[in-house]
């Protein structure tokens, strides 16, 4: 196999990560403190809402721990003229060649967070399959969105 794409994310895509881990682990816990005032008020034993809270509580923040530094430390991208390199997972590593001839549309998206921290996302469409490179400076989401959209134009010019 080649080597690995260079291209890496922006370094705050690791605090987002860790942003949308911390809002996940608020969740659990309204719905943990939801599940216990049910199983109190039915009369229930409350005690297995303690212990199923906590287990998910526990992977969770093991998440929070693990996964946006291995996540950072593994996606890379590249763009060359025939196609876009993807490579990134935490426990599964994928590595994704996408030909930009089936490349059908590009673009960038934004939600709250991302926007905060001054990223995008760049989601490449192709028939069957999206594809995504979160976590890139908006400068840089343009860019690279223009660009795999120019490219994907003149690899259907040749075709």
């Amino acid at each position: 196999m080649s080597s690995l794409p260079s291209h890496r994310l922006d370094p705050r895509m690791m605090r987002v990560w860790c942003i949308s881990d911390i809002i996940g682990i608020a969740v659990v816990a309204v719905l943990a403190v939801a599940a216990w005032f049910i199983v109190r008020h039915l009369g229930g034993d409350v005690f297995w809402v303690y212990l199923v809270a906590g287990i998910v509580e526990l992977i969770c923040v093991g998440d929070l721990l693990i996964s946006p530094r291995v996540e950072m430390a593994t996606w890379r991208y590249d763009v060359t003229p025939t196609d876009v390199d993807l490579y990134h997972g935490v426990f599964t590593k994928k590595r994704v060649l996408v030909p930009l001839v089936r490349v059908q549309h590009v673009q960038t998206k934004q939600g709250p967070i991302l926007r905060a921290h001054g990223l995008a996302t760049v989601t490449i469409s192709t028939a069957g399959e999206s594809f995504e490179i979160p976590g890139l400076a908006e400068t840089d989401a343009n860019e690279l969105r223009d660009r795999v959209a120019e490219l994907a134009r003149l690899a259907k010019e040749d075709v």
